[in-house]
């Protein structure tokens, strides 16, 4: 019983992705060494890269924004990760056949998803 109580426990936690929080909270700091080294907009990085414990797609600037793209949504299309936006508060501003939605996690640091 004991140690069914704890695999609920941990598919919870997993299923939930607090795990994946965490491993990207703790990779904050190289996650933000990578962004300032960025160049200008065209520079792109493709993955799959590991920074700190997080895996991600592809790291890109747009504007005075680093993306890290972790994957896409169920459907394929929708791009979700993290932003460094050190600057101010990140708006969807950009295309207007997307919708990019910003969630403030601490400091420079935003969840991004966009919907097409």
């Amino acid at each position: 019983m004991r140690l069914l109580i704890i695999f609920v426990a941990l598919a919870t936690l997993t299923s939930c992705g607090y795990i994946d929080r965490q491993r990207i909270s703790r990779s904050f700091a190289e996650m933000e060494q990578v962004a300032q080294t960025m160049g200008p907009e065209s520079s792109q990085m493709n993955g799959p890269l590991e920074v700190g414990e997080a895996e991600f797609q592809a790291v890109y600037r747009e504007g005075d924004r680093v993306y890290f793209k972790v994957g896409y949504s169920w459907g394929g299309v929708d791009p979700y990760g993290y932003v460094w936006s050190p600057e101010h508060v990140p708006v969807d501003d950009s295309n207007p056949a997307v919708a990019s939605s910003f969630e403030h996690i601490e400091g420079p640091w935003y969840r991004w998803s966009d919907s097409y």
